[in-house]
Order: structure tokens, then C-alpha cells, then sequence
């Protein structure tokens, strides 16, 4: 169920909209004299101050008497524009405001305004960098290691950076372990002083000074870390910084100048001189610091009044959730890849997650055949990249027919359909996020007329996870907005207790920083490259983490808590561009989904209607411009804006000065981009003492949903590891899969016979693997004979003499067996052997009856019948057998693409086999189908043995998946998808049987 917050988010511009009423009779020669008189105003040179100090510069040059020139006066007009016209928050030219829901709509806008400021936190890193260097301050702090130290073979890997132009360059690097190193960061562990850490190792073979140097060494190179290092979350760094500065000797000028920054900024004076002083103060201490982007300031609004109607948002609500029939699932190509490559190396294994994204040691991230399977040779797979080609180009069709009526009937607007809806509806329905927020901009004549449905919805976005996404920068100045933020954070978490939900903290760059600096939001942080927030038992470094892929989704595990951890970003970070592997990859895992309407045409056209859906705008009538074109002659509405990459500029046509600003950026670029303006000044509602304000909202939203969390508990650890000559003896056997499929009936039938006979083993399995050579995985268990391995390898040689000299079998080798306790569980790991030992004979007793072509039909068909035996030897009824079927083909389908061609396949193929397969899955039919007992030892064991508390839920997918691994010839994968098919549709279909029967 989804439901909307009690709160929201509203920005505004600083000034009202008719603000740009002044310029409406004013033409390019009457245009200076305006600007002259307006920026007399403190407020207004503040903010250029703070967009632009070169601009500012020049300004104040103008108004003390120099001369003005027209580019420095288009440049105002352009600040005037923003602040007039757009809500996108920046410095002093926009703000936002915390808001609530009510009976009725009603914005007031009022003027006392508060000024966030802080020290842009490029430069409070080189503040905290230089004060590491002093020799004085350096002996007083303690130190940590690197947190991206993670351990390779015999080396320690981990990303340091150096420093050019400020921009961090992070590089990955590798140092020998040694003792001294692991005792140095073993003491480091929970923070250490160099003299703790020199006494740690001074002894016979090493003097203190050497200690010294070795230590002074790990601290250039990065291996051991300052407290001192940048925080994104927690209390604002530059806070912590005079904090900790307090507590230190030697440090008083320095503190003190921190202080006096402190204190200016936060004077709420307008003017520019407070942040002249700063940089004056900043100086003192990095002499080379420049006036640009030296501080960072976001804006609050006042507001009177500040509720919208909640019948309103109940209304916008409903016509907002059906777009996201249309949504695309996340066809994110890297996880993708990754996924793919994952597989393929380790299976269904669980490995650290440091390895698997090292890209020697794992796979890193971001950057036909002939046997006879006649149930899927046919099949038409894509990858999910290439079915959201396909899925687009069906979009594509839709919208260039849709296109093609609008410029044959010559309309201006595209209103879409709820059957529109429906013929853009994805296939497979988009899973919506647990938490999401809805943006954009609400227009009408007023709050009254809004109120009685006489609106329009700007669409800006339906995104997420989480809500907190855009809220999360403004936490640190609104004390509402946090408690709100966080209290929504919580109810997230709380959907699912088992699962922990924790913040990824890392700072790529010092500037970026500003973006990525936000109060503590969760109780728990993956910290990398970062100093966290939380205590440090809530912290996750890199190496605590564990990585598998589990019904075609990637799960990370804590080891420490033995639960599923969820990474979030929250704060609106372009993440994906130039950063490291580890944060690209946790924050690509959190998966944004979005609703709404992009145009995808294989040509631009010159112009695009309006898109809307019945009071929701989704896009904007464009014109695409190129230079030379007759502005005239494309009759333009009299507001537009001039879309500039992520910026807008509001241009008024029948404004003189508006008209020369397009004409101008006309004639310096080939092409340029127009949309209309939906919140015309009649539109905007939002009132306040000088006029009318545009506006943008954030609505968050909660939906009910439960991710599948439950991890095996890992009670009395089992032993993990076997080498040959314990109690485990592993066999691989390599060959072609025709050949390892005859082998199993004339080398290891026989063979366990033997084995058997003799009571060599108590228990046995194998599988079929591809790593990538295709082979058979033996597995022998005998914990009384410590010769039992030797017995059983004489036998193995003498029953494959033929296959070695027709080198059928090309390689034999024996390997450790390292059990997959994650997967499995510790108080189940070895219930789950037996299971595979009594699944294993059953498997062998099947293959033993297949013969020829007809074989291979009987053998999906067995195997589906082993399928569904299973399921009902662990307890679970119709409708358990139908939900946990549902769920595993759900997966499979979208590893597959999940396409409607893939969909509308399956299902023929189902109509196709529908009675055969029904056949094969009544037992009263069993002697007729000559399957008689195939499964009937097996299901006695299991029926048996099964423990009370197995969490049989979490189990039998992997013992579904190991069970026709066995049987299946090849193609495992592609076969699995068909046979979960086959058993969801059949399930389904009796219980709509029973359903009908009970009346």
C-alpha cells in the first residue's frame, strides 16, 4: 500500500515572479540604468557575491562609477531571470521551506529569511589537511587504518589518493603484509596515537626510531589515517573540526580563527563583508585560498502559512501511480555484467565483497551448441539490455504514431489514455521502492481554485529509493526537515527488522562534500574512504561485507551481524561519474526506478507537443531551434524557457531585453532548445508581499513492501573447509557433457555400488559444473576410515581405464571441498548434505532410464516431477507450491530479459506440453508414465530427518536449483526458466480448479 508522508518540501525562487515586472517596458539602452538602480540592494549583491565574486567585482566597480558593459549587464539580467523564475536551490536566488498537509492549500511567503552558511568544504579539508602536518598536532592525534585496507594473497590492497589542482586522485595500491603491519593496524583498529602505535612494535630488532620512520611512512602513504579526515555525515565537518581543536595543545591561533569564521558566518546580516573577512581570515591559514566558491550558503524560507490540501495530494496521488505501468525496470548494464560475470566464476558461492570488485583478484566492476535440448533450442533470449532496447522500441512506435496524429491534426498537446497506459504497460510490473518521492510543480490561478480541482502537475519526477533523496543537503539548516527525514527512514527500516539499512559514507572529492553533507540519518554506515557517523559497531568496512547473487539479485551480508545490509545514498550525488569501484557499486545497488515520459525518436523533430495525463503535464511542448531559423515564424507562446543542459532560462517574448537574450544565444550556437512555461504568472499561486512565486514540491511517499531478508543464523559453526585426506574427498571429472552424462551411468553407477558395498562413504553427491570446462563434481564423506580416499581413487581409475584411453576424459583432479555455510546454514549445512546425497541416487536412478531422443523429453519431465515431489516432501500445500513457484520464476524471468516475446513463448510452450506434463505430475499416472517410485527413497529420507525450524522458504529454492542441476543434460539455466513456467502456470491453474470445484 502507498501511502504519501504528512510533510513536504517546497522551493520557491528569492523573488516573486512579477519581481520582473520592473524590465517589462525596458529595452537594451534603458536596460543598464535599471540594473544600476536595482543592485543598490545589499540582498541582491550578496547573492552574486556568492554565485560569482568575479561578477561581483565587476558590479561594484559600476556602481562606485565605472563603466558597465553590456556583457556584465546581460549576466544580471540572467541572475534577475533565476531569481525570479527558477526553484532549483543555489545560494540566495532560491530556498526551500518544510510544509504540511491540511484541509486547505494555502503558501504565504515572508521575509525574513535565514542564510545557512559554511565553509565550502574544499577548503576545511585543506584546513584539516594542514593541521595533520603540524608536528605539534600531529603527535596528539590518533590515527586509524585506511578503511578500504582489504587483504589479497599476501598483500594489503587499499585506494589512497594525491592531491592536484584540489582534486583528489585516488589510486589503488598493494603493500606487502608483514607482522609489524598487522599489529600496526590491529592497534590502529580502535584509534592510536603514534606513540601507542611505536610501542606496539619497538622491540629487540627494531629501535624507535625506526619505529618512527615506519610509522610516519604508513601515515604518507596512507595506510594509516587521521581523525581528522573529511565527515559527510554527523555533525557539519567544519563543527567537528573546532571541536576537536578545542581539545588539542598548540592549536589556539588556529582555533581561533576558526572561531571568528564561525561567527561571521552565521551573522544574518545581508552584505557581502562578512564573506570578504572570511577570506581574509581563510588567508591567514592557506595563503593561495581564492575568493570563488569559498562558501557555501543555502537558503530557508519564511513562510506564513504553508499547507496544501490533503484532498489535493489524494488526488494527485491517483493519477500519479497508474505512470508507473510505463515504468522501465533498472537495466542498469554494470550490475548487469557484473552479475553475469559473478555467475559464471563463482556460482552460488558467497565470497568477500572486497575480492569480488578487486579487479585482479575478482572481476571488478563498471568498466552454439550441439547438444539435442528440445524444450529450449527454440527460445529467443535477450540480455535486459537489449530487451530495454526492445522494450523502448515498442515505446518508440507508440510515440512517433502518437507524434504522427498531432502533426497531421496540427496539435500543440498529447493527452494520454488510461488504455494508452495499458499498451505502454511494461510486461512485468516494476517493483516500486519501499520509499519514493514525487517532484514537480503545482500550478493554477490560486490556492482556492487549486483546492477545487482546477490545477495542473508539472511532472518532474516519481523516483526512488528512498524519499530522502533530494531532502538529505538540507537536513543540516531546517531541524524539521531531519526529524521528518529520519522518522521516515525508520518506518523504511521497520518494514523489515531483519534487514539492515545502512548509509554508504565516502567522499570522492573534498567539493563535492557540499552536495554530500547531511546529518546522521540511519543508525547504521558502510564507511569507505570516510569517516562515519555512528558508533563503530554500526559501522561496516568494506571487508565485513559478503556478496552472492541469489535469485538473480545481488545480496550483501554482514558478517559481524550475520544479516542482510541494504546500501543508501541519501543525497542526490551524480555518483556514477569518475569514482571508485566499491561507492559506484554500493550505490548502484540501491537501484533508482522512475516513472515518466522521455521522447526516444530515432530524428529530432523541430517540435514536440505537450505530453500530459489527465491534470498531470509529464513533458513540455519543445522547439528545437537550429541557427538561421525565423523565431517568428514558429509562433511561440509569450513565456518560454531556453533549456541549457540542467539550467533554464525564463524568457518573456514580449519582453525587448528577453527577445535580444535568445536572438543573441541563437547566433552563437548551431541549435538551442525551447519548452513552454506551465507556471505562467496568472498560474503561480504561492503569494507573498511582492507578487506571486513559482514553485516546486517534494512529496515523499511509503510503500508497504518487504525485502526477502532472512539470513541462516550462524549457530555452532560447522567446519567450512576439507582438503584431500579429511574427511571429504572431492573428485572433478573434465569431459564433454555428452560424455560426463554417460559416465554417470557407467563409471560412477558402478562405482558407488562398490563404494557402497565396501561402506567407503556414509554419504555422497555430485553436480554438473562449468568453470568454464564442463565437468562432474564428486563428493565423498567418510569420517571413521582416514584411508577411505585412497580406496576410493583406485577404484575411480580402474572403472575410467576406456575413457583415458579414448581421452574422453581429459583431466582428473581432486580439490578442496569448501561448504557453502552462507547459502545453507550453519544448523543446516549438513541436512542439506544428506539431502543432496538421497537427491543425488535419485537423480542417478532417472538418468539410468533415459535412452535416445526421447530420453531428453522425459528428462525435463522428470524433472518436473522431482520438482514438485520435493516441494511437497518439505510440507507445502497448492497454494505454498504455487507462491514459492511464482517467486522463483520471477527471478529467472528477468535474469532472462523478461520480455513479451519471451512471455508469449513460454506460454505456447506451455499449451504445447500442458497435458503431457499433467500427466507426469499425477502420481495415479506413475505406472503408465513408468516413473513408479522414481523418487520414493528420497522423499522417505526427507520426510523423515527434516528439522522442526528448517526455514524451509530460504532452502528450497537452492535444493530446487541443485536438483535439476543433476538431472538436466545442459543448458541448466535456460531450462530451469522453462520447467518454473511450466509449474507456476500449473499451479496456478489447479487452484483455480479447486477454487471453481468449492464453488
Amino acid at each position: 500500500m502507498i501511502t504519501v508522508k504528512d510533510f513536504y518540501l517546497v522551493r520557491t525562487p528569492l523573488q516573486s515572479i512579477q519581481f520582473l515586472d520592473q524590465f517589462q517596458q525596458i529595452d537594451m539602452a534603458a536596460l543598464p540604468a535599471k540594473l544600476f538602480s536595482l543592485f543598490q540592494d545589499p540582498t541582491l549583491q550578496e547573492s552574486i557575491y556568492i554565485a560569482s565574486p568575479e561578477l561581483y567585482q565587476e558590479l561594484m566597480k559600476w556602481l562606485q562609477g565605472g563603466t558597465g558593459s553590456e556583457k556584465m549587464c546581460m549576466a544580471l539580467y540572467r541572475y534577475v531571470l533565476r531569481m525570479s523564475t527558477r526553484c532549483t536551490p543555489y545560494g540566495l536566488f532560491a530556498g526551500c521551506a518544510t510544509g504540511y498537509f491540511s484541509d486547505v492549500t494555502a503558501i504565504k511567503i515572508g521575509q525574513e529569511h535565514r542564510k545557512h552558511c559554511r565553509l565550502d568544504m574544499n577548503y576545511v579539508a585543506e584546513l584539516a589537511a594542514m593541521i595533520t602536518q603540524l608536528p605539534e598536532v600531529k603527535v596528539q592525534l590518533r590515527y586509524f587504518p585506511n578503511n578500504s585496507i582489504y587483504p589479497v594473497a599476501d598483500t594489503f590492497r587499499y585506494a589512497g589518493f594525491t592531491v592536484k589542482n584540489k582534486f583528489r586522485n585516488y589510486e589503488l595500491a598493494a603493500v606487502s603484509r608483514s607482522p609489524y603491519l598487522e599489529t600496526l593496524l590491529s592497534v590502529a583498529g580502535a584509534g592510536a596515537t603514534i606513540d601507542q602505535l611505536c610501542a606496539a612494535i619497538v622491540d629487540e630488532e627494531i629501535m624507535e626510531e625506526d619505529a618512527r620512520e615506519f610509522i610516519d611512512e604508513l601515515i604518507v602513504n596512507q595506510l594509516l589515517v587521521s581523525e581528522l579526515e573529511p565527515t559527510v555525515t554527523g555533525d557539519e565537518f567544519f563543527s567537528y573540526l573546532l571541536k576537536r581543536l578545542s581539545t588539542l595543545s598548540g592549536t589556539e591561533q588556529i582555533a581561533h580563527t576558526l572561531q571568528q569564521i564561525q561567527q561571521l558566518l552565521s551573522d544574518s546580516a545581508a552584505g557581502v563583508d562578512k564573506y570578504l573577512r572570511t577570506h581574509a581570515l581563510v588567508q591567514e591559514l592557506l595563503p593561495d585560498t581564492k575568493s570563488k566558491d569559498l562558501v557555501q550558503t543555502d537558503l530557508f524560507l519564511a513562510t506564513t502559512q504553508n499547507t496544501i490540501s490533503s484532498s489535493l495530494i489524494k488526488d494527485l496521488q491517483d493519477q500519479v501511480l497508474p505512470l508507473w505501468k510505463m515504468a522501465k525496470p533498472n537495466t542498469n548494464s554494470d550490475m548487469t555484467n557484473f552479475m553475469n560475470r559473478f555467475r559464471e566464476r563463482y556460482e552460488d558461492q558467497e565470497i568477500p565483497l572486497a575480492l569480488a570488485l578487486d579487479n585482479e583478484a575478482g572481476i571488478g566492476y563498471a568498466h552454439s551448441q550441439s547438444d539435442h535440448t528440445p524444450l529450449i533450442d527454440d527460445l529467443a533470449i535477450t540480455t535486459n539490455e537489449e530487451q530495454t532496447n526492445m522494450q523502448w522500441s515498442k515505446f518508440r512506435s507508440f510515440q512517433l504514431e502518437k507524434l504522427h496524429v498531432c502533426m497531421q491534426q496540427g496539435l500543440s498537446s498529447l493527452e494520454l489514455t488510461d488504455a494508452d497506459l495499458e499498451t505502454l504497460k511494461n510486461p512485468v510490473p516494476v517493483v516500486l521502492p519501499s520509499s519514493m518521492y514525487l517532484m514537480g510543480s503545482l500550478h493554477g490561478s490560486s490556492a482556492e481554485a487549486i483546492d477545487n480541482g482546477d490545477y495542473l502537475f508539472e511532472f518532474n519526477g516519481f523516483s526512488g529509493p528512498s524519499s530522502a533523496n533530494l531532502l538529505g543537503r538540507f537536513c543540516h539548516g531546517d531541524a524539521q526537515l531531519l526529524a521528518h527525514v529520519r522518522e521516515c527512514l525508520r518506518e523504511e527500516e521497520q518494514q523489515d527488522p531483519a534487514v539492515i539499512y545502512a548509509e554508504v559514507v565516502h567522499l570522492p572529492e573534498a567539493r563535492t562534500g557540499n552536495i554530500l553533507l547531511r546529518p546522521q540519518l540511519r543508525a547504521y554506515e558502510i564507511v569507505y574512504l570516510g569517516n562515519g557517523s555512528v558508533p563503530a559497531e554500526n559501522q561496516f568496512p568494506i571487508t565485513d561485507l559478503m556478496i552472492s547473487v541469489r535469485q538473480n539479485k545481488i545480496v550483501l551480508r554482514s558478517k559481524r551481524y550475520n544479516k542482510r545490509v541494504i546500501p543508501r545514498l541519501s543525497t542526490a550525488h551524480n555518483f556514477a561519474r569518475n569514482s571508485l569501484p566499491v561507492y559506484h557499486f554500493l550505490c548502484d545497488l540501491q537501484s533508482h526506478m522512475a516513472a515518466g515520459w522521455q521522447w526516444h525518436l530515432p530524428v529530432q523533430p523541430a517540435f514536440l507537443p505537450r505530453v500530459s495525463y489527465k491534470k498531470i503535464v509529464l513533458s513540455k511542448a519543445t522547439w528545437h531551434l537550429k541557427k538561421g531559423d525565423a523565431i517568428k515564424a514558429l509562433h511561440l507562446p509569450r513565456y518560454i524557457t531556453i533549456m541549457e543542459g540542467d539550467n533554464e532560462l525564463f524568457i518573456d517574448m514580449e519582453n525587448a531585453v528577453s527577445v535580444k537574450l535568445l536572438q543573441t544565444m541563437l547566433e552563437k550556437k548551431e541549435k538551442i532548445t525551447l519548452q513552454e512555461v506551465i507556471g505562467t504568472p496568472d498560474q503561480c499561486w504561492i503569494q507573498g508581499a511582492s507578487g506571486r512565486f513559482t514553485n516546486e514540491l517534494i512529496i515523499p511517499f511509503a510503500n508497504k513492501v518487504t525485502v526477502a531478508s532472512t539470513l541462516h543464523t550462524n549457530g555452532s559453526e560447522p567446519a567450512r573447509r576439507f582438503i584431500t585426506g579429511s574427511e571429504w574427498l572431492y573428485i572433478k571429472l573434465y569431459g564433454g557433457s555428452k560424455t560426463t552424462e554417460d559416465m554417470l551411468t557407467t563409471v560412477v553407477a558402478p562405482l558407488i555400488a562398490q563404494v557402497e558395498a565396501a561402506q567407503l562413504a556414509d554419504k555422497w553427491f555430485f553436480i554438473r559444473y562449468n568453470d568454464p570446462e564442463h565437468h562432474i563434481r564428486l563428493r565423498f564423506h567418510n569420517n571413521s576410515d582416514p584411508t577411505f580416499w585412497h580406496q576410493i581413487l583406485h577404484l575411480l581409475h580402474e572403472q575410467l581405464g576406456q575413457y583415458q584411453k579414448q581421452e574422453l576424459i581429459y583431466k582428473v583432479q581432486t580439490d578442496t571441498y569448501v561448504r557453502e555455510v552462507e547459502r545453507y546454514g550453519a544448523a543446516t549445512m549438513e541436512f542439506s548434505e544428506h539431502v543432496f546425497h538421497a537427491d543425488s541416487k535419485a537423480v542417478l536412478n532417472c538418468i539410468c532410464q533415459l535412452e535416445g531422443e526421447e530420453g531428453e523429453r522425459y528428462r525435463w519431465l522428470l524433472g518436473a516431477r522431482g520438482v514438485d515431489v520435493l516441494l511437497q516432501d518439505f510440507g507445502y500445500d497448492l497454494a505454498r507450491r504455487a507462491g514459492i513457484m511464482k517467486a522463483i520464476r520471477e527471478g529467472f524471468f528477468q535474469e532472462f530479459g523478461g520480455s513479451q516475446d519471451l512471455q508469449t513463448q513460454l506460454n505456447s510452450k506451455y499449451r504445447q506440453e500442458m497435458r503431457q506434463l499433467s500427466s507426469f505430475l499425477d502420481p495415479r499416472q506413475d505406472v503408465e508414465n513408468g516413473i513408479e517410485g522414481l523418487f520414493d527413497e528420497r522423499s522417505a529420507f526427507i520426510r523423515e530427518m527434516i528439522p522442526a525450524d528448517i526455514a524451509a522458504d530460504d532452502l528450497l529454492p537452492s535444493y530446487i536449483h541443485m536438483f535439476l542441476n543433476r538431472i538436466l543434460l545442459t543448458g541448466q539455466r535456460k531450462h530451469e526458466l522453462v520447467l518454473y513456467h511450466f509449474l507456476s502456470k500449473y499451479y496456478d491453474s489447479q487452484l483455480a480448479i479447486q477454487k471453481k470445484a468449492r464453488g
